[in-house]
């Protein structure tokens, strides 16, 4: 007998808990007011990213059943949903997990675009107390500075950085592509990727020209991003032009003292020509 009062007083102490919770998620005339009441309360901000995990805090000090509901939209409450009952989840989707005990942090796993909005954790007691948090979602990307276009001269140094935007959590990894071909392994010869903490670097110490190809860095958790490298080939060296001037000028100026020789061995001739024309003539 004793063990069926038991369960009696059992289940009447969990409609009590859960009663008031499933009417307001159904949403009658009495709840519109605290609805719009409750967008309008201080909430804590969280951001996390598409793709990623978002931790929502709660914290009670006093015993008692915790609640997480997802508030709808201020002016339709029509998707206002229960998610957790204590360590439950109560939602159909399970991405929704509360996790570090003692406290009653909700995890929401892979992070969807829809999951943005205003979340409560209350505690069934008198009065009820109360915690709000605001979700926002971003879109990380990533970007190389000097794209999308970078011209380098062959047998100089190229540094391409990868760098997160928007990021709430580091990525697993970064992968570097030379068109199609992942290069993080290749283990080509002055050519390395170091990992820093928001990003990657891609270093290749003397550029070649079929080091000229397109780029890209493509994060676990992020937008990839591309540029175009072009290599500019090595002109001829300063010397060898000098070279080529000084023998054109000999060439010149043995030509020009062949010519003044010649000129000298006829002039003589030249003159005597003259002086005997003008002895004629007189």
């Amino acid at each position: 007998m004793a063990p069926f009062l038991l369960i009696l007083l059992l289940l009447a102490s969990l409609h009590n808990l859960i009663h008031p919770i499933d009417g307001a998620i159904d949403g009658g005339e009495s709840t519109k007011q605290s609805d719009v009441e409750a967008y309008q309360r201080p909430a804590k901000n969280v951001v996390a990213q598409t793709g990623g995990n978002a931790l929502l805090p709660c914290r009670f000090n006093g015993p008692g059943i915790v609640t997480w509901i997802r508030q709808g939209h201020a002016k339709n409450r029509k998707d206002r949903q229960l998610l957790t009952v204590g360590r439950s989840t109560h939602s159909k989707d399970t991405r929704f997990v509360v996790v570090n005990s003692p406290d009653w942090n909700l995890m929401i796993k892979s992070v969807k675009h829809e999951d943005a909005g205003l979340y409560e954790c209350q505690i069934q007691t008198e009065p009820v107390q109360q915690r709000f948090v605001r979700l926002n979602i971003t879109e990380a990307y990533s970007v190389i500075p000097g794209g999308p276009n970078l011209h380098v001269k062959q047998g100089s140094s190229l540094r391409l950085e990868c760098q997160l935007m928007a990021a709430t959590e580091s990525p697993s990894y970064i992968f570097w592509f030379r068109e199609e071909r992942m290069i993080n392994y290749d283990n080509e010869p002055g050519v390395r990727v170091e990992l820093k903490r928001n990003g990657s670097v891609l270093v290749v110490e003397k550029v070649k020209l079929s080091h000229g190809a397109n780029y890209t860095c493509s994060p676990s958790n992020a937008k990839p991003s591309c540029i175009m490298i072009h290599v500019i080939e090595e002109e001829e060296k300063p010397a060898a032009m000098h070279g080529g001037d000084r023998r054109n000028s000999t060439a010149a100026t043995s030509g020009n003292t062949m010519l003044t020789f010649m000129a000298l061995l006829i002039i003589p001739d030249i003159r005597r020509c003259f002086e005997n024309l003008i002895c004629h003539a007189t």
